[in-house]
């Protein structure tokens, strides 16, 4: 092997530090992340040293590095011991610590040692997802703990949900469709489209969405990923399907029994103890006309749920939230237990539970606690009051709860000094844009609401805009967008009043009443508390503001539309590839061809390896080229997803313009660019996006045309792909592998498919003969005269520039020093060889051999024309067996007798 001579290009960098995350004990750590990208997914609930092993995380060694090393997750709880790896780092760094370190107890902190964290010589940042709903600050069982976890039901998904899909013919047995449900079975180039699928007439199922012609024995095959942290915190799932004809459904590969009601409605429950941690795979299908039934229609729809809680993570009642703020001694405000209306707290819990109203939220010192349980209130929409009868906080939801016939009615009788303002149209909302944090995206998202009779009214969208960050899903964001809605784009009207203090007593923020003046107009008006002012013992008049209730004045709403969220996730997938050995041709154009040939000359024998690979999904940036030349894998270089696409159909040795299927990323292509079918390399000339047709040129460079068959991978690497930059001798034998990227993941070493290549110094091969023809014929069946070849020359050191030529295009003249030589071999009706012939054919371009000159029980004729320079032989000869018609060959000698028995 000739190596490029080792040079020092950058530096690696360690670090050994801790650092304090938040207040503790906490339940876990869910989540570790460094520059925005995913390091370690598993949830952690105990004190441990973890492994992070994401050297590549941030590009590997050709960009930033990665992160890799022992980290220890210390959670603070009370009988917290010292740190046995912070002791070690310490004494490092100086004696004078003499192990006197604290145990950190009631802080969550973490300890790294002497990790890896990239190429560049700081820390990268790092976000740490930590969950505390089940434990106090002081490391008790939460209160009321039943209710503490809110998973949001986003587990779900309904029949018009984006699904990935295929269509395929040719199924006779639903048994055919088993393959199609296995978890590792490669979808990559499956679509995605809306739910329901197919094409039935006058059946009172749903209108499909995406229309799939009917036809005997085709099926449309539905395949959902969902990933599942822990099994034991998800319920059975719930699915249903409407199919026609025949349907199946399988889980992980093991199929599912289906309850068959009316019309092909079936149903299914998949257990708890079917799911697995991480990914999981529902498939679904439904077959036309098989095992029974009529070709004119074909359906399929798709919906489930689970029963309980899904497996996304969950949030923390706000009613709890906000109890803590209130009683906790080290960071709330410090109230005592007995202060606590727990009716009220638990009331207050129990209505949240069931709205599903959780919160994911982190408090810093840069806001007040009354800053941060104001912002809690305004989510959940309450008021939080000390009550002067009791003197114990309470909570208290803004709801439509009241019945308005048991509701304080106030008049001129118990008020005074009355006055009333009603908001103008002009001054209403109309339209709400609530932010949130999403997530499944990890990032803040929004969503719109808007009022459409207010906007023909006012003429135009007036807007405001809202963060409610604590929500972390677009169903529950749209929720209180609307709840706002309702608010702003009302005109309600608002009134301020004096009312006596013992009148008054047991009023508070929030509390709906009927108010009645004649003045005003105003007649049992839901009104709500806004502010109390109390008097100051000397004048004892309470001054009230009030505004009137929203969930009584009506609003017609449209919610714009928000992509859904699929079950899929963002994690580095296996990219399909293709591993080669460097054409002298990219070499040329990747280094200059003096340089190329200068070494060539040298080192005749050394090559070039790269790769190239399809994008699995929209979510992949690129991938990194690693290679074992037999020391273990190396990262290389990085390389481009190259477009791509599949043969609709088998592809013979003359076709040019063929159907493609699967087609990605096909724009990037420029007329000339090089395409790789299998081992052919073809030239871009044109493509139809409407028919899928494209047109190439067959059989360039060093390459001749061969036969493809239907399904084959067409890459389109020309300037898409990975070179190696290492040089290599023949027969050395390599291992190439694709580690794809995305913008929160790297694949795995151990995840990826290697790619085993032998070199064979292709780069100083010379190019085969071209445009061979045998008696006239570009691989005619057979022949039924003497056999007469003809070929052109081609030139490897000319062909380096300009329009790339065909296998069929016009002559050249040959390489310097390059010969040609012709092996013929006869073939009998067995294809036993009878006899061989060799011949040198330099300088000439045709050949013949008289039929006469043959064996007489010659039935085939093998052709092998190459092309040999300096020992070297061209990579792909061409080679064709043709058959010899003689049986029935001119002139003819034949007599027919004709009976009549």
């Amino acid at each position: 092997m000739a190596k490029k001579k080792k040079q020092t290009i950058g530096y690696k960098y360690f670090a050994s530090a801790h650092f304090v995350l938040c207040h503790g004990p906490i339940d876990a750590i869910t989540k570790i992340s460094f520059n925005d990208k995913d390091a370690y997914l598993n949830e952690e609930n105990a004190n441990k040293t973890i492994y992070i092993n994401k050297p590549s995380l941030f590009g590997g060694d050709e960009q930033s590095g990665g992160v890799q090393g022992n980290i220890e997750l210390l959670f603070g709880r009370a009988d917290q011991q010292k740190s046995s790896t912070l002791q070690r780092i310490c004494a490092k760094i100086s004696n004078a610590f003499g192990g006197l370190i604290s145990a950190y107890r009631g802080v969550c902190s973490v300890v790294f040692d002497n990790v890896y964290i990239g190429t560049a010589p700081n820390l990268p940042d790092s976000k740490w997802r930590v969950k505390r709903i089940h434990t106090r600050h002081d490391g008790q069982v939460q209160w009321y703990d039943e209710k503490a976890e809110i998973n949001p039901n986003i587990f779900s998904g309904k029949i018009d949900s984006q699904y990935k899909y295929v269509v395929k013919d040719g199924f006779t047995m639903l048994s055919q469709l088993a393959p199609y449900s296995a978890i590792d079975f490669n979808d990559t180039e499956w679509s995605i489209a809306q739910g329901p699928f197919g094409y039935v007439s006058g059946s009172g199922l749903p209108q499909a969405n995406t229309f799939v012609s009917p036809s005997i024995g085709r099926a449309i095959m539905i395949r959902e990923y969902f990933n599942i942290t822990n099994p034991l915190a998800v319920g059975n799932l719930i699915v249903r399907m409407r199919h026609d004809d025949g349907g199946v459904l399988f889980w992980n590969g093991e199929q599912i029994a289906l309850s068959i009601d009316d019309y092909y409605n079936s149903t299914a429950t998949i257990s708890t103890d079917k799911f697995r941690a991480g990914r999981n795979i529902l498939f679904a299908a439904a077959v036309d006309s098989v095992p029974a039934g009529s070709p004119s229609g074909i359906y399929l729809n798709l919906s489930y749920e689970a029963e309980t809680n899904s497996a996304t993570e969950s949030d923390i009642n706000p009613s709890h939230i906000i109890r803590e703020c209130l009683t906790n001694r080290v960071w709330g405000i410090g109230v005592a237990e007995s202060n606590i209306d727990d009716a009220s707290f638990k009331k207050a819990a129990d209505i949240l539970y069931d709205e599903q109203m959780g919160i994911s939220i982190k408090w810093t010192d840069s806001t007040s606690i009354n800053e941060f349980v104001d912002n809690i209130k305004e989510h959940i929409n309450a008021q939080l009051y000390l009550d002067r009868v009791t003197n114990k906080w309470k909570l208290y939801l803004i709801r439509d709860d009241y019945d308005v016939a048991d509701l304080l009615s106030l008049d001129e009788s118990n008020i005074r000094n009355l006055d009333f303002e009603r908001r103008t149209l002009a001054e209403c909302v109309n339209s709400v844009t609530v932010t949130y944090w999403d997530r499944e995206r990890a990032k803040d998202s929004t969503v719109t609401v808007q009022d459409i009779a207010r906007i023909a009214q006012q003429g135009g969208v007036i807007s405001q805009s809202i963060d409610y960050k604590g929500f972390t899903n677009s169903y529950l964001a749209s929720r209180v967008a609307l709840r706002d809605l309702k608010t702003l784009s009302s005109t309600l009207a608002s009134v301020s009043f004096d009312v006596d203090e013992s009148f008054s007593e047991a009023w508070h923020e929030g509390m709906p009443f009927k108010l009645s003046d004649e003045s005003y107009g105003l007649s049992e008006s839901v009104m709500r508390i806004r502010t109390i002012k109390r008097g100051d013992g000397i004048n004892n008049t309470v001054y009230v503001e009030a505004i009137e209730d929203s969930f009584s004045s009506p609003m017609q709403s449209v919610i714009e539309y928000v992509p859904p969220i699929t079950s899929g996730d963002s994690t580095a997938k296996n990219a399909t590839s293709i591993a080669f050995e460097v054409p002298y041709i990219e070499l040329v154009e990747q280094y200059g061809q003096d340089e190329v040939d200068a070494k060539l000359s040298n080192y005749p024998e050394l090559g070039y390896v790269g790769m190239a690979a399809i994008r699995p999904n929209n979510q992949h940036i690129n991938a990194s080229l690693y290679v074992d030349s037999g020391a273990g894998y190396d990262e290389r270089t990085t390389l481009d997803f190259c477009p791509s696409a599949s043969l609709k159909n088998d592809i013979g040795y003359l076709d040019s313009s063929f159907e493609l299927e699967n087609v990605a990323e096909f724009e990037l292509l420029e007329v000339n660019h090089r395409i790789q079918v299998n081992d052919e390399i073809i030239a871009f000339v044109s493509f139809d996006a409407a028919t899928n047709a494209i047109t190439v040129k067959r059989g360039c460079f060093d390459t001749v045309p061969q036969k493809h068959a239907a399904s084959s991978k067409v890459f389109g690497w020309d300037n898409y792909s990975g070179i190696d930059g290492l040089e290599y001798l023949s027969g050395e034998v390599l291992s190439l592998k694709a580690l794809t990227l995305t913008g929160s993941d790297v694949l795995e070493l151990n995840e990826t498919t290697a790619h085993s290549l032998t070199l064979s110094s292709r780069a100083i091969r010379p190019y085969p003969p071209a445009n061979v023809k045998i008696n006239g014929q570009y691989y005619p069946q057979d022949i039924e005269t003497d056999f007469i070849l003809t070929w052109t020359d081609r030139n490897r050191l000319q062909q380096t520039g300009g329009v790339p030529l065909s296998w069929f295009d016009a002559a050249i003249s040959i390489e310097p020093n390059t010969q040609t030589h012709l092996i013929l071999s006869q073939l009998d009706e067995n294809l036993i060889e009878s006899a061989t012939s060799n011949a040198n054919v330099t300088g000439a371009t045709s050949y013949t051999m008289p039929i006469s000159s043959m064996q007489a029980d010659t039935r085939f004729v093998k052709v092998t024309l190459k092309t040999v320079r300096d020992s070297y032989e061209c990579l792909q000869p061409f080679e064709y067996i043709v058959e010899l018609s003689q049986f029935f060959s001119a002139p003819y000698d034949l007599t027919v007798e004709f009976k009549n028995d």
